[in-house]
Order: structure tokens, then C-alpha cells, then sequence
């Protein structure tokens, strides 16, 4: 069990493409996926901690723990040119704090100091309500901040129609660069989206994850052997990332970070 003081969990599922386990599994949906590499990297880790290792200087005074996939590798350093990374950041709230730590804890992991292009799918309570910008503005200007200091290249949204694509293009400093389309929820892209996209330079790019990717009670199934009230945690992000090598289109390192929270 983890001691009451933790308050947060990250969980980094190393490099999926290396997986003996995941790659013997049939074709799954991203919440299949996601669910296993992060539920079989957390169940291995605990049941190789030892009590001090959650009890060290640094979780008394955070209250968070790292559990990192022993086969988690770094972006080869070498060949940084020749690879590009890209991120899709899956917030549970609209949280600023919650997507800085998230892009920085996924450069950290991979050490590397800059990301070509990250991709932001809003909190699911964004799904079920009408489009406030508003909401959205603190965000993206945390993405745009990023893109000044040179850490992030192009940024990216999610899930928005022609309206609200134009009305985040309109007010935005950096543009979005990509649009994802659900193909779930549209077969054929819109035209007036398609029109729009065409005349602003905007990508437009299809997508089959869910509006929830990881579910609340996914979530508790993998934390309830080791917290004593598993409901108490809910999901502040989830980060999927992919190394592809440009000149061959081979994916060379994929995997999730997740950060869980204890409601407090």
C-alpha cells in the first residue's frame, strides 16, 4: 500500500514499441491501450517496491512517486534532428499548472529539450457543454509561452468545429497549427471546417480517441490495490508520445505518461 502521505502518482509506461506483452495483444482502442501499458507498469512496480522507496526525503516533502518502466529510454540525442517527436496532452481540468508539468514531465522523460508538436485535447467536461474560450484562453497561453522560450514548435487543439476553431484562431498570438477530427464522429470532414483549415494553413487531421480516454473506474481498478480508497484519485493528465524517425516514418519510441491526484 502507499503510505497516506502521497498525494500524487506519475506513471511512465517506457517505450510501448519494445513491449513483449503489449505486442502480443490483439489490435486495441487507445483506451484499451492506454489502460493496459499504464496498469501493468504501475502492478510491476509495486510489486517490486520496497517501503523505503516511497518513504525517501523527496515523496515526505512532494507526497508524489514515479513509477517508471525500468526499459523507459531517452530520445537519441544524436540523431535529434533526424526524429520527431509529437505529444498529445489529455487534461482531466482546465489547469494551468496541470499542462505545465505535463509537458515539462514528458521532456524530462525523454530528455530532450523541445518538442516539434504537441496537440491539446481539453477536459471531457468541455464535451458535454458549449465551447468557452474563455476558459480556454489561460491554456494556450501557457503553449504559446512554451513556443517563446522555444521548447514547443507548433501547437495544435483538438475536437473543435468551424465555429470554435475560428474563434481560438482569431484571438490566438500563435495559431493552431492542427485541428483533430474525430472519425467517429464525422466520416467525412465538413466543408466549411475543410474550407476554413484550407485558408489559415490549418492541418487537418483525424483521431479515434474517446471523449474519455481513460475512465474513472479504469482508474480505480489500477490504483485500489495499493491506496486504501481507490475513488479518492482522479486523473490530472495523460500524455501520449511518439518518437518517429522522419526519413523512414518508423515509430521509435511510444508510450503514456499519467498523473493521478488524491482529492484532498
Amino acid at each position: 500500500m502507499l503510505p497516506d502521505h502521497v498525494e500524487n502518482v506519475i506513471i511512465n509506461t517506457g517505450n510501448l514499441i519494445s513491449s513483449k506483452e503489449l505486442k502480443k495483444r490483439a489490435i486495441q482502442t487507445p483506451t484499451e491501450e492506454v489502460f493496459d501499458s499504464i496498469s501493468t507498469t504501475f502492478l510491476s512496480w509495486l510489486s517490486t517496491l520496497q517501503k523505503e522507496a516511497v518513504n525517501d526525503s523527496t515523496c515526505q516533502q512532494l507526497g508524489t512517486v514515479y513509477c517508471v518502466n525500468p526499459h523507459a529510454i531517452k530520445a537519441n540525442q544524436s540523431d535529434r534532428a533526424e526524429l520527431k517527436i509529437s505529444i498529445k496532452i489529455f487534461l482531466g481540468h482546465y489547469d494551468c499548472e496541470d499542462l505545465k508539468t505535463s509537458i515539462l514531465e514528458m521532456m524530462n522523460s525523454l530528455d530532450v529539450n523541445v518538442v516539434d508538436s504537441l496537440i491539446l485535447s481539453l477536459p471531457p467536461p468541455f464535451l458535454e457543454e458549449k465551447f468557452n474560450l474563455e476558459k480556454m484562453k489561460p491554456l494556450w497561453t501557457v503553449l504559446e509561452n512554451f513556443v517563446h522560450e522555444g521548447k514547443l514548435i507548433t501547437i495544435g487543439i483538438s475536437d473543435l468545429d468551424t465555429p470554435e476553431l475560428a474563434e481560438l484562431y482569431e484571438w490566438a498570438e500563435i495559431k493552431p497549427s492542427v485541428n483533430q477530427v474525430n472519425i467517429e464522429s464525422c466520416c467525412v470532414m465538413p466543408p466549411e471546417l475543410t474550407a476554413f483549415a484550407k485558408e489559415h494553413d490549418i492541418q487537418l487531421l483525424t483521431h479515434n480517441d474517446p471523449k474519455v480516454l481513460l475512465p474513472d473506474k479504469m482508474l480505480h481498478n489500477i490504483l485500489e490495490s495499493a491506496v486504501t480508497t481507490s475513488e479518492n484519485w482522479k486523473i490530472s493528465w495523460i500524455v501520449r508520445y511518439a518518437v518517429v524517425i522522419k526519413c523512414r516514418g518508423i515509430i521509435q519510441n511510444k508510450g503514456y505518461l499519467m498523473c493521478t491526484k488524491k482529492n484532498t
